[in-house]
């Protein structure tokens, strides 16, 4: 009778202790699954917001090549660079790196309005240069959202024993932060003896 009891408190430990990292397992990948989709959710809310910039930067162009006509390059350059963000699609890569460059090339327009100051009485443009601050500062705001989302999962995944389950689950770390331009690292000069 004692060896029956040994065998099933052996039994009743094995089960015990399966059910344990079965349950670790299941609650693991819940919480991926979860991470993972905040982690779409926030690069969907990414594209709401560049959408939107996308959207502004044509009524922007039109209005300011009515004042500017000896810019056209930088105009032009914004332009395209739109046009790269559309032609970017789905590819998440792609669309970062495509953003990026639409940030380099809003960067000399900023500096035009200081060039123009006749731009800036012109209430249309200002409305719409409202608007395009604003959005900038949108995307900034949800970008850090995004990576720090990001962030939050990556560690999650890295992290003991949540590694061994992701792997096993076919989660594995995700490179897709939003990083600076590394162009902006150089400080602009300002020279006002002109």
């Amino acid at each position: 009778m004692k060896p029956l009891w040994i065998v099933l408190g052996a039994v009743g430990l094995i089960l015990l202790l399966l059910l344990f990292v079965g349950g670790s397992y299941v609650s693991t990948k819940n919480t991926l699954v979860q991470k993972n989709e905040a982690i779409n959710q926030a690069y969907s809310q990414v594209n709401v917001v560049q959408q939107r910039r996308l959207d502004l930067i044509p009524n922007l162009v039109a209005s300011v090549k009515g004042y500017v006509a000896e810019e056209s390059t930088i105009l032009t350059n914004i332009a395209n660079a739109r046009a790269g963000v559309l032609a970017a699609g789905s590819d998440r890569a792609g669309a970062i790196d495509a953003n990026r460059k639409l940030d380099v090339a809003l960067g000399p327009f900023f500096r035009l309005q200081e060039q123009y100051p006749n731009l800036k009485g012109n209430d249309q443009f200002m409305r719409l240069n409202d608007e395009l601050a604003g959005t900038e500062n949108r995307i900034a705001v949800e970008r850090q959202r995004y990576n720090r989302v990001l962030e939050d999962y990556n560690v999650y995944v890295r992290q003991f024993p949540n590694s061994l389950w992701a792997g096993m689950a076919g989660f594995h770390y995700r490179d897709e932060y939003f990083r600076g331009n590394p162009e902006n690292s150089v400080a602009p000069k300002v020279d006002f003896s002109k």
